[in-house]
């Protein structure tokens, strides 16, 4: 491995920060190059400290884990995540976004070992001489093909094409597929970090559509456009958004 990983901790429960720490500090191969109690300012410095292995809290004030991997995947970085949480049931949601481990407090020093030990290995595989250059970390959404939902105590899998768009709704997003609707309790921005930048965009800042469903395009007023869909459903395209779509279609 060439160099010390620069790694991010962000977790806003201080024992739980600093444990992980300390865990960390023993390893020769982990530079922590930021501790942060939120996620809001872990975003903020993310550019300027560039980690490639995130440990992350989920629930936590204002940015949640997935809304910070989100924030860091607009900014051109998509490192390594390691989720650590109190919490078990956003561990399909962790995986979806391409985490490569999920910790589950309170975790034992082996466990937490095994979980560095699987980053430090993938890590140093892609550092390799021959090593696609150009391979990404898992935590991009670029050609994904299907996303995981938690619904009532099961996984739903939904194939990206078949999803025709999502929207914001309180503190929930709705996921529109196939003639039915997923809630989730999440960002819409966190989730726009999860799907394929190659099918879809922002048409509204409530709205996310899958391009491939787009049948009609008319215009309104003031700039403004009414999206139909390949199912009937009409959308607006806002002119603030309307320079967002131009390449899809054209392309």
């Amino acid at each position: 491995m060439s160099g010390a990983i620069p790694t991010l901790v962000v977790d806003d429960e201080p024992l739980a920060r600093k444990r992980v720490v300390r865990l960390l500090r023993h390893d020769p191969d982990i530079n922590i190059v930021g501790t942060f109690s939120s996620a809001t300012e872990a975003a903020a410095q993310a550019r300027e400290l560039a980690p490639q292995l995130m440990l992350l809290d989920i629930r936590m004030p204002e940015l949640d884990g997935f809304e910070l991997v989100a924030a860091c995947a607009e900014q051109g970085l998509n490192p390594y995540i390691i989720f650590v949480s109190a919490y078990s049931d956003r561990s399909m949601d962790a995986f979806g976004v391409g985490a490569i481990d999920y910790l589950l407090k309170p975790f034992d020093d082996e466990r937490f070992a095994r979980a560095l030990a699987r980053a430090k290995s993938l890590i140093a595989a892609a550092q390799e001489p021959g090593a696609a250059a150009a391979a990404p970390p898992p935590s991009l959404a670029a050609g994904r093909t299907r996303l995981l939902l938690s619904e009532r105590g099961k996984v739903v899998v939904l194939a990206m094409r078949d999803i025709e768009f999502v929207q914001a709704a309180a503190k929930y997003v709705k996921i529109y597929a196939g003639g039915r609707c997923f809630s989730l309790r999440q960002s819409l921005g966190s989730l726009e970090g999860r799907l394929d930048p190659a099918l879809f965009v922002r048409v509204h800042r409530s709205t996310l559509v899958n391009v491939e469903h787009i049948a009609e395009m008319h215009p309104l007023f003031h700039g403004d456009y009414e999206l139909i869909l390949r199912r009937g459903t009409r959308l607006t395209l806002s002119r603030r958004y309307r320079e967002r779509l131009a390449p899809f279609l054209l392309g």
